[in-house]
């Protein structure tokens, strides 16, 4: 969820339980005030009542006149408000009784209000009073409201609140979000910053920010951007420093080979084959081991020339990076027999790729058609090799994409190729590039290298 909403959501949920703790004071202070009426009412009555039983008891008054109810009849009661005389013997029964009536054409309260209102306080605020005569209990006088009377009361308080917090907490998110918005304004671009870091452009640099908090997050996202920058180039160099030591010692090992090894195979073939004729005239009994000799020979040199390709195709420094990964294919499709096509995509101007790095090239797209042959259990895979440009960087992009499902059910023969792609990961490091390999959504394999180029050579 968005910063700015989260703030405004929670400010705007204080102010709800502001206002429902208002709502909640003007209802209790509502019944209060209500309460109060009562009792004072109903004090007043019981003194009056009391007085005149003190005057039947002093024999200045009857009984028959017990309750004078005139005077209670002469007191100003509120919308709502009754009053009874009870027996006490029989509290049910009512002797007396006054009510002042409510127009009830003129209520405002809705209906689901004088609920609430009933459910959370006692809406009648009954106040009651007891009448002695001669220590007996000889009545009680009982003051309350109407629950129409006090609830209209509470929503005459609350309406004009309702309306103003409605106004307020929208005044309140209206400016909260406008507040945060400006403050938070920054984080946009300390997000966007997190996003090229994670994208690996690690040249990317946050400004300074007023607020001391975010100033300081720029200064720590800097200092860590720069740290990561020269490590991941002094990584990338180490690397390219490995490889390619690995690259020019394979490469000094198949001069070697080819110039010592690979001779001294041919004269010994020669040798044998001259020896096997001669036995043919002179010693029939040596021409089998003489035989047996040159195809020794035969053999070694087909390993041995196997071996020189492999240490260092003749291709890449003699035809060229293109041509060698065509060879490499067709290499495939030879060794297929028709079970898989193997094909090939390339775009003009690579010429310009450092031999280095067209070994490197060369090595990444052995290493995946090798796994495609062995797991990919593939119909198809291809091989595209290309220019591109992003921002102001030219970029070489390699990609190996495959149909196959991986190997047969139960299958467990063939090795998996993590080896293989850790050597890969190193040499596309060397390239200071990027690497992706995974399972694509419409089935098969696909592998994605890119890496920066320059007419220069990469």
């Amino acid at each position: 969820m968005d910063l700015k909403w989260l703030l405004v959501r929670r400010i705007t949920l204080v102010a709800l339980l502001c206002f429902i703790a208002g709502a909640g004071l003007a209802l209790y202070q509502t019944a209060l005030s209500a309460k109060h009426q009562n009792d004072a009412l109903a004090d007043l009555i019981s003194r009056q009542l009391n007085l005149q039983l003190s005057r039947i008891k002093r024999a200045t008054d009857i009984h028959e006149r017990f309750p004078d109810w005139d005077l209670v009849t002469g007191l100003s009661l509120q919308p709502g408000q009754c009053v009874e005389l009870r027996g006490a013997s029989a509290p049910q029964q009512l002797r007396r009784s006054s009510c002042a009536g409510i127009d009830t054409g003129a209520l405002k309260a809705p209906q689901w209000f004088r609920w609430i209102y009933g459910g959370l306080t006692d809406g009648r605020q009954t106040a009651t009073r007891p009448i002695f005569f001669h220590d007996v209990l000889h009545a009680t006088v009982v003051v309350e409201y109407d629950l129409l009377a006090t609830a209209e009361r509470a929503w005459a308080s609350i309406s004009p609140l309702l309306g103003f917090s409605a106004a307020l907490v929208a005044v309140l998110c209206l400016v909260t979000y406008l507040v945060i918005s400006r403050a938070l304004a920054p984080t946009r671009e300390i997000l966007d910053g997190m996003n090229n870091l994670a994208k690996g452009n690690l040249d990317h640099r946050l400004p300074s920010f007023k607020l001391a908090e975010l100033n300081r997050i720029s200064e720590v996202f800097n200092g860590l951007s720069a740290d990561l920058g020269k490590a991941t180039a002094e990584r990338a160099e180490l690397a390219r420093r490995l490889v390619d030591t690995q690259e020019q010692e394979r490469r000094h090992i198949a001069r070697e080979l080819h110039d010592e090894i690979a001779q001294k195979l041919s004269a010994l073939n020669a040798n044998a084959a001259c020896l096997r004729t001669r036995a043919q005239r002179e010693a029939p009994a040596f021409v089998d081991d003489a035989s047996q000799l040159e195809k020794m020979a035969t053999g070694l040199m087909v390993t041995l020339r196997r071996t020189l390709t492999y240490l260092r195709p003749q291709e890449i420094d003699d035809l060229g990076l293109i041509q060698s990964l065509e060879a490499l294919v067709a290499q495939h499709n030879e060794g297929a027999h028709g079970q898989t096509r193997y094909s090939i995509e390339t775009a003009r101007g690579m010429e310009g790729l450092q031999a280095e790095t067209s070994a490197h090239v060369y090595r990444i797209v052995q290493e995946a058609l090798t796994n495609a042959s062995k797991h990919a259990n593939a119909r198809n895979v291809k091989v595209m090799l290309r220019q591109g440009k992003e921002s102001d960087r030219n970029l070489i992009h390699l990609s190996v994409v495959d149909d196959g499902q991986g190997p047969p059910a139960g299958d467990r023969s063939t090795p998996p190729a993590g080896a293989g792609l850790i050597g890969m990961r190193e040499r596309v490091v060397a390239l200071s590039g990027k690497i992706s390999a995974g399972s694509l959504p419409g089935g098969g394999f696909g592998l994605e290298v890119e890496f920066p180029y320059s007419q220069r050579g990469a």
